[in-house]
């Protein structure tokens, strides 16, 4: 796999900039690895989850960075095939993959029961705790899950994610808000207009860098997440194949470890 290590240690050092192209539309991205290679692999993608994926404008070109797009990368270049990337509500790429629109979504997704019964996932490739993220004026009255599950309290998750499942579970009491994009949460509870929202620990600190007045409460919520892994079309076993070995490089060379600092850094603006 001589072209995956070559492809990430590039990235790395250019700053995500080697292998941007243009935006062929508001939600097509082309990312072009070679020049040489005719044909297109189409990852899913839903790119308001820093610091998994995340629009930004690079050399004055707007694409989209992230722990998830390298990984997108580094499978495209190990099948010789250059990338593109659709990008849309977090809660339509699973259909999206089901219908034959995208070949692969990474989407800082959890491999769960439900979902597996539609697509199949490949080995898991990152984990993280679950944490609450609130304003800095709010951290002194929630100091407990109890203390935000009442009635008077307003709770965020993105639409369709595990982060909802767990506002379920765990704050029947509280009232609940899910929006398709985690950024519109995140300007609801700036705003005064919720007072709590449940993330993955890396996407929470990557607001807390970047929005003022941001804190994470000083406890966990749930079980890690079982991680994140990429979705295929059920039974799609070569193209899994593929992805999981990607993925097992990635792992045991250390390159994924330098992807996601490199993508938490990135998103704090550092």
């Amino acid at each position: 796999m001589k072209k995956l290590f070559v492809l990430i240690s590039i990235a790395i050092l250019t700053g995500l900039t080697t292998f941007l192209g243009g935006c062929t539309s508001s939600s097509i991205f082309t990312y072009i690895i070679d020049e040489s290679y005719t044909e297109f692999i189409v990852m899913g993608t839903s790119a308001d989850y820093p610091p998994y994926e995340w629009p930004m404008n690079v050399d004055g070109t707007q694409t989209l960075v992230g722990i998830d797009i390298q990984i997108g990368l580094a499978i495209a270049a190990e099948l010789e095939m250059n990338l593109q990337v659709v990008n849309k509500g977090f809660d339509y790429v699973l259909d999206d993959l089901s219908q034959g629109k995208v070949d692969f979504v990474i989407a800082g997704m959890t491999p769960t029961e439900e979902r597996a019964q539609i697509v199949d996932f490949s080995m898991v490739y990152y984990e993280a705790h679950q944490v609450i993220l609130t304003t800095s004026e709010n951290v002194a009255d929630y100091q407990t899950i109890e203390d935000l599950n009442v009635n008077t309290v307003r709770i965020g998750a993105q639409m369709g994610s595990i982060q909802q499942d767990l506002a379920e579970e765990t704050f029947p009491l509280s009232q609940k808000v899910y929006l398709q994009a985690v950024p519109d949460l995140i300007l609801k509870l700036s705003q005064g207009l919720i007072e709590a929202v449940l993330v993955e620990q890396p996407v929470a600190e990557g607001y807390l860098s970047n929005v003022e007045g941001l804190a994470i409460l000083d406890f966990e919520i749930g079980e890690p997440d079982g991680g994140s892994a990429v979705a295929v079309e059920k039974g799609n076993t070569e193209l899994l194949a593929t992805i999981n070995a990607v993925l097992e490089d990635l792992i045991n060379s250390g390159a994924l470890d330098t992807i996601v600092s490199d993508a938490i850094i990135l998103n704090s603006g550092e």
